[in-house]
């Protein structure tokens, strides 16, 4: 688990990241709750009244809302729950919870390259069109996507010559991690994420991969039955607490 939370931050950089008592936090201006939260990992020490308070002080002065990610079981289940416990008291809410899946990679999955997007920009642009996202928001997303440092693959998948489903993946040693599934709505349920997802692996399994992973909410119960399909299984579970108000 360790090591697939680091290549989960490393896939995916926040603007500014501290660490306080074992806790990583997370900085960013917005568009996703894993680049603004602080992270229970393997090393956090349990978490106090005054830790809340520093870690909501170090969001606030930077004008964001505190939110906290608490894998399961990390760094101990006594500890998790504790520390969940200690947020619920605090008025925070328990939000999406989530699963990290992953599946294995061997050369026999290298078969084709997906078709892929100049840069990040010109991706965007594709998954702005599929998944109807614009303004501050895709913004933000932008800065994401240049600050990876890691190699990407911006996949997209046309029809007739408009983008209909859009993914990323992002090598971090021998971990390819999928980012950012998404499908136009017309064109759900027609194999395009399944082979979008397909040519990801292939992608990872061409440079030396030996495993995939990819988070998705625990209610996305059609993404799951895919990946299921593509040879993912559930690793671990997370989920958010987030202020009441």
């Amino acid at each position: 688990m360790p090591t697939l939370e680091a290549a989960a931050f490393a896939a995916w950089p926040s603007e500014r990241t501290l660490d306080l008592r074992g806790w990583h936090l997370r900085l960013d201006r917005g568009h996703t709750k894993r680049a603004n939260s602080a992270n229970a990992t393997a090393h956090a020490l349990p978490l106090r009244e005054t830790d809340v308070d520093a870690i909501e002080d170090h969001f606030r002065r930077r004008g964001l809302t505190p939110v906290f990610r608490l894998p399961a079981g990390l760094p101990t289940p006594e500890q998790a729950r504790e520390a969940d416990d200690r947020l619920a008291r605090r008025g925070y809410r328990a939000r999406d919870p989530s699963l990290v899946m992953t599946r294995p990679l061997s050369p026999a999955d290298a078969t084709a390259d997906p078709a892929l997007a100049a840069d990040a920009t010109a991706w965007l642009d594709a998954f702005g069109d599929v998944a109807g996202q614009a303004g501050a928001d895709q913004a933000a997303h932008r800065d994401i996507l240049r600050r990876i440092a890691h190699p990407c693959a911006w996949a997209v998948r046309s029809r007739d010559g408009r983008p209909v489903c859009c993914g990323l993946g992002v090598m971090v040693d021998r971990l390819v991690g999928l980012f950012d599934i998404a499908t136009r709505p017309d064109h759900l349920r027609r194999g395009e994420a399944r082979r979008l997802c397909g040519a990801l692996l292939a992608w990872g399994a061409r440079r030396g991969a030996d495993t995939a992973f990819l988070q998705v909410l625990a209610a996305n119960r059609p993404a799951i039955d895919l990946y299921e399909r593509l040879g993912f299984r559930v690793a671990y579970a997370y989920h958010y607490r987030v202020p009441a108000s």
